[in-house]
């Protein structure tokens, strides 16, 4: 913890205090005594962005009615990043949207929407339909990105068909993974259709490398050997129905020779694709062939949004496509390593939401909040329960917990998260290095975590940096802001007279009630060290006392790991 810089002589003293406890914090067996608000604090912090006194004053109204929370959160108007940099160019702070302008406007949605459930589950679907603004044409694609953000907000809890075909049809996506412009073969040239979004639409959007069991258990030959979903003939093949996909446009004609070339267009960033029926391929194509498939063949001369659909359907009817697309879903919200029993039930929901619609993602969404190993507390024991945090999400979990304030700024979109950048926390919402995202859904962390054949694919981005670089951002966020945030710690700081009382106001807000018997003791212990000569100018003991206590929180692993 060397890595700490201008850290008040309180702070220090933490430090010291952490490098000597760091082994007995290794290890930490979480209280699971909790209370009605502890417990909705923690379903909070799977279906937000990160639980706050209202948000939990809120569930307590309902009477910790977690469905009914859930029903109010879909009915609820879908808020728009869109908007927010609308709004900025209206009023004259710029006229063309950059990366950071979108950044900061989706970093507002984010915290502050009031439906937190569609905007935390379009995180989670960011992670798994990828585009990233670490590519130049996202980055530069004025809106672009904002229009993405939106759009998985807006199929969040609607249909899976929907926003495949949504993201299918999406200029970002049609630009990251090149069936933008894709043309058709050319016999003359020799030329072939780009292969790319093919391919992942099946590996890493609906069905996976190997086929599935209903609960995600991979299915196997006599031989035990697990077996493929797709060939690279099926890559081929696919390759061919994403064909034709240009600007929305009013042009009519074609250019070059026969004038069969897309038409010249206006780049159109927001608006979804049309398709240019002269570039589409019109052959007879091969689907995939399963059990149960509706159409494992497109005849020649389907109209090209018709063979899309088609397409999608197969992909999305596929047997490994529920249990694929449930246990990622499970992974980003609630488990690294939900149970097969957990992947089944989900999966089973999405096959079928009762009323014979498959890929509703509310029900689905539902399905996994509400499962016994999201609510149960007897999960907490559980060894094998739970994720560690995504850094970003134990940024807005704390920015949300004490009510942040924005400072003064020149810009009118002032979400700056200032020391919280891709480098320090080793991600940042759709920047991803590669479609591939920031880690794999099977990152097997060495050690204990890999020898017990588990996976934790948070810890793929924990390094030797990043185990400096985070902490030294929540440091300065605690003790001074970064960017434009400011924490409000008024109601820590009217606590910190009696720490026990201050401790159990963190535990309420950042642990859920899971503070263990050890971790408290060693964080009161040096709360408790402060004395009013360590108290620097400008401060005052129980200032200080508040931001050692949030600061030791929020680095032990009680909040790192959500149980």
């Amino acid at each position: 913890m060397r890595g700490v810089k201008r850290a008040p002589s309180a702070l220090r003293s933490a430090l010291c205090f952490l490098a000597m406890t760091v082994s007995a914090f290794a290890a930490v067996s979480p209280d699971t005594n909790l209370t009605a608000d502890e417990q909705a604090s923690r379903f909070l912090a799977q279906a937000t962005f990160g639980p706050t006194s209202d948000s939990i004053a809120e569930l307590r109204q309902l009477g910790y009615n977690y469905a009914a929370w859930i029903d109010a959160q879909a009915a609820k108007p879908q808020t728009k990043a869109m908007d927010i940099l609308a709004a900025a160019r209206a009023a004259g702070s710029f006229t063309t949207s950059d990366k950071n302008h979108n950044r900061r406007a989706r970093t507002q949605v984010m915290l502050t929407a009031p439906d937190q459930l569609r905007q935390r589950v379009a995180y989670a679907l960011s992670q798994i339909v990828v585009v990233s603004d670490a590519d130049s044409n996202i980055a530069n694609a004025s809106d672009g990105s904002s229009a993405w953000w939106d759009m998985l907000a807006r199929n969040a809890l609607g249909n899976f068909k929907t926003l495949m075909t949504d993201v299918t049809r999406h200029p970002m996506m049609g630009r990251y993974l090149s069936h933008y412009k894709n043309r058709k073969a050319n016999a003359t040239t020799g030329t072939r259709p780009d292969e790319n979004y093919a391919r992942e639409v099946m590996q890493l959007f609906t069905i996976g490398l190997y086929q599935l069991n209903a609960d995600g258990t991979y299915v196997t030959d006599n031989s035990g050997r697990t077996l493929e979903t797709y060939t690279n003939d099926n890559i081929t093949e696919f390759a061919r129905v994403f064909t034709g996909f240009t600007d929305e446009s009013t042009a009519n004609t074609g250019t070059g020779s026969g004038r069969t070339d897309f038409p010249s267009a206006t780049a159109n960033y927001t608006s979804p694709m049309r398709m240019w029926e002269p570039q589409h391929d019109t052959g007879a194509k091969t689907l995939l062939a399963y059990a149960g498939a509706r159409k494992t063949n497109l005849p020649a001369n389907q109209a090209g949004l018709t063979d899309v659909s088609d397409a999608l359907d197969n992909l999305i009817e596929h047997p490994s496509c529920a249990p694929f697309i449930s246990r990622l879903l499970i992974q980003r919200l609630v488990t690294s390593n939900p149970s097969d029993a957990y992947v089944g039930r989900v999966a089973a929901v999405f096959a079928n939401n009762g009323a014979g619609v498959r890929g509703d993602l509310l029900a689905v969404v539902k399905a996994i909040l509400l499962d016994n190993e999201a609510r149960s507390a007897a999960m907490l024991t559980d060894p094998e329960h739970g994720k560690l945090r995504e850094p970003f999400l134990r940024v807005t979990h704390l920015l949300r917990a004490f009510k942040f304030t924005l400072a003064p700024s020149t810009t009118i979109i002032p979400y700056d998260l200032g020391a919280f950048s891709e480098s320090s926390m080793g991600q940042f919402p759709l920047g991803s290095p590669s479609v591939f995202n920031f880690y794999s859904p099977d990152y097997e962390p060495p050690g204990s975590i890999q020898n017990a054949r588990l996976v934790g694919p948070e810890y793929q981005i924990l390094n030797a940096v990043t185990a400096v670089t985070f902490p030294n951002a929540v440091n300065t966020l605690v003790t001074s802001g970064t960017g434009n945030m400011r924490l409000d710690l008024s109601a820590q700081e009217s606590l910190a007279a009696s720490p026990d009382a201050l401790l159990d106001n963190l535990d309420l807000l950042l642990t859920h009630g899971t503070l263990s018997a050890d971790s408290r003791t060693k964080i009161l212990t040096a709360v408790n060290g402060i004395t009013t000569a360590m108290v620097p100018n400008g401060s005052n003991l129980n200032q200080q006392r508040a931001r050692l206590a949030i600061y030791l929180v929020a680095l032990s692993p009680d909040y790192a790991v959500l149980k």
